[in-house]
Order: C-alpha cells, then sequence, then structure tokens
C-alpha cells in the first residue's frame, strides 16, 4: 500500500469517526436546552475538545516533522495548524467580535498570515486563537447567536456558522491525525488510554 493509499484509509477512518461524534453532538444542539447545558456551553466545550486535541497533536509531532506533506500542492503539517488559527480569529470577525489588540482579523486573514514553521511558534499561534475563539464564543448574547450573518458568500445565523467551522475543523483534526499516523505519530490521547 503505497502512502496516499494509507492516508486516504487513515483519513477516512477519521472523519468517520468525526462525524459519527458530532451527529449526537448537533441533535443535542438542536435540543430544547431548559433546564440544561446552553449551545453556547456546548459550543465552547467542543472548542475546548478541539484545542485540547490540536494542540496534543502539534506537541507531539517533531520540530523536523512540520513540513511534512503527503504531496506537492497539499497543506503541510503546519500549514494545516495555522489555517485553524486563521479560522480562530476570522469566525468571530463575521460576528463582529472585537479582534485582540493590534490584529486585523477578517477573512483576508486567511492568505495574510506569516508562514510559520517553527513548532514553537506554530503552538504559540495555536493557544492564543483557541484562548481567543473560546472567549468570543463564550461572550455571545443569545439574540447574538441567533442573529443573521454574512458568512462564506451566504447569510445565516451565527449559531449556523460556528456549527459549520466546528465540522470544518472537526475534518481538518482528523486530517492531522492522518499526517501523525503517517509518520508513526500516535495521538497522545490514543497513547494515554493505552491503544496505538
Amino acid at each position: 500500500m503505497d502512502t496516499l493509499e494509507m492516508i486516504r484509509k487513515i483519513a477516512f477512518t477519521g472523519l468517520t469517526v468525526a462525524a459519527s461524534a458530532l451527529v449526537p453532538w448537533h441533535s443535542a444542539v438542536a435540543q430544547d436546552q431548559s433546564g440544561g447545558v446552553s449551545v453556547k456551553e456546548q459550543y465552547v466545550a467542543d472548542i475546548e475538545t478541539l484545542e485540547s486535541k490540536f494542540l496534543d497533536l502539534a506537541d507531539a509531532m517533531s520540530a523536523e516533522q512540520y513540513s511534512w506533506r503527503p504531496m506537492e500542492g497539499v497543506r503541510s503539517v503546519s500549514e494545516v495548524f495555522m489555517l485553524i488559527v486563521a479560522e480562530n480569529y476570522v469566525v468571530p470577525s463575521a460576528w463582529d467580535a472585537v479582534p485582540p489588540e493590534g490584529m486585523e482579523v477578517g477573512p483576508e486573514l486567511y492568505g495574510s498570515l506569516p508562514e510559520v514553521t517553527d513548532k514553537a511558534e506554530v503552538l504559540d499561534y495555536l493557544r492564543k486563537s483557541f484562548v481567543y475563539y473560546k472567549s468570543a464564543v463564550g461572550e455571545l448574547s443569545d439574540e447574538k447567536l441567533h442573529s443573521s450573518i454574512q458568512f462564506f458568500g451566504g447569510e445565516r445565523s451565527v449559531n449556523d456558522a460556528i456549527y459549520l467551522i466546528a465540522t470544518d475543523m472537526h475534518e481538518h483534526l482528523g486530517q492531522a491525525i492522518a499526517y501523525a499516523r503517517v509518520n508513526h505519530v500516535v495521538p497522545p490521547w490514543t497513547a494515554r488510554s493505552g491503544g496505538n
């Protein structure tokens, strides 16, 4: 089996697991939340899960592996992590969240983030971006959560935009897991549970 075929099989498995995890989560979000956990709290909890797994994986991979890519024209390890950084900053800009001091945030950020390949710098960007994203989502009022915004070329609610990005981030987590596995890195949460 060649490397590309192995990546496809691993990625398919990872995406299947991520999708199956999201189905009950989204069903819970859609239910009446009276007396239970709010939609916003569920989003923050999911962001915390993504944060933990992306940071664990980014830390587990060696500095040398950050430049690895499965083929020409496909994102490298560091580029996948920096895409998550961009999403963490860009998404709140769609509902006019206050950006971090000294930072201009908007869709143009996808193409304007510096090309960061140093492991320590990537980890720093990831940590800071997740702190910002969690805070921006956590500060949303119920009214703002259900308000309409322009997002990726269409009108949708802030709630729908956050859900859309959550599914995208889980997809990229599957991609990062596949990259790690091909490079013989066991995801730390799997290793901690005794798996390989």
